[in-house]
């Protein structure tokens, strides 16, 4: 019995699963939806869904146009991908892949950056680049983070019950 769809005989190619990954990093950062992407680019959400996972090749022409969307220049999409070929051809895992696998492709990774883009005092931006440094840098004696008294904290009472563009804004110092 014939199954439904296209069948790949050799899997996904690698080159469309990071162009698609690019993708939707770029969209994700931008903060939106494969609807909002696709209609603005006359798609349905499913072939843009299709693009994002390398299931469908983008031609050079869509390319060209979600890259004008972005306003991000065509290379974009490829950049890393050199260094991601040659490290699988060694047979090792590069750094930048397995940092590009793990913490790039997050959801909560990507968000973060989207609202840090956002914040445009250079102080909080600073105390929340500490902060981060220091979270990530030191831990405890349970392997979590450690944080000195002196490192700059997040107020939550300024931000309980605030979701969105400028949810997380207020910074204090402890």
């Amino acid at each position: 019995m014939k199954k439904r769809g296209r069948e790949k005989k050799e899997g996904l190619n690698e080159v469309d699963v990071f162009v698609g990954q690019r993708l939707r990093e770029l969209r994700m950062l931008a903060g939106l939806s494969q609807s909002d992407v696709a209609s603005a680019l006359g798609l349905t959400f499913q072939q843009l869904q299709k693009y994002e996972r390398g299931f469908n090749r983008v031609s050079a022409s869509r390319l060209f146009k979600l890259a004008q969307f972005f306003r991000v220049p065509v290379s974009v999409f490829f950049e890393g991908l050199e260094e991601r070929h040659a490290a699988q051809e060694a047979g090792i895992a590069s750094p930048q892949a397995e940092e590009s696998e793990g913490t790039l492709r997050s959801r909560e990774a990507l968000m973060l950056a989207r609202y840090f883009q956002n914040i445009r005092d250079p102080q909080i931006r600073g105390a929340i680049r500490e902060l981060a440094e220091r979270c990530a840098d030191q831990t405890d004696s349970d392997g979590g983070p450690a944080i000195d008294a002196d490192a700059a904290v997040i107020d939550p009472t300024a931000v309980r019950g605030r979701r969105g563009r400028n949810a997380g804004h207020s910074v204090g110092q402890a």
